[in-house]
């Protein structure tokens, strides 16, 4: 998908469709789509929004995001071109960013990145089994 704003609300949409097609359970659906916003915000922010309006001049990034459910975890990954890594940030309390890592912590059973040639991939697991 581009990394544009709408991405954000794009990826938590088709997340609620997909996994309720999954028959994931609500708690984790809720998970899911917290983390997977934090995410897909962060790989936003590492690839930047380049100015203009015509997009094919724009030069926009794509991110990807990719779900696996598996018979033990559900798995989200996000990956974008960026080699920037991000961090568990130490938000101040009025801070609009930097709690994206602590809530994937906090929500999921497991979290990571790799990286790869070009870009990495931020995952999120949740334990289903």
């Amino acid at each position: 998908m581009a990394s544009l704003p709408s991405a954000v609300p794009v990826a938590r949409y088709f997340a609620r469709a997909l996994l309720g097609s999954w028959e994931v359970d609500e708690a984790r659906r809720w998970a899911c789509q917290q983390v997977l916003s934090e995410l897909v915000s962060n790989a936003l922010e590492a690839t930047g929004e380049p100015g203009g309006t015509d997009i094919e001049a724009r030069g926009i990034a794509m991110m990807l995001v990719r779900f696996r459910l598996c018979a033990a975890h559900l798995v989200v990954e996000v990956r974008d071109d960026s080699a920037a890594l991000p961090q568990v940030g130490d938000a101040a309390l009025l801070d609009e960013g930097g709690r994206g890592l602590m809530l994937a912590e906090s929500l999921a059973s497991g979290w990571g990145l790799y990286t790869l040639a070009v870009g990495k991939v931020v995952w999120a697991a949740w334990d289903v089994a």
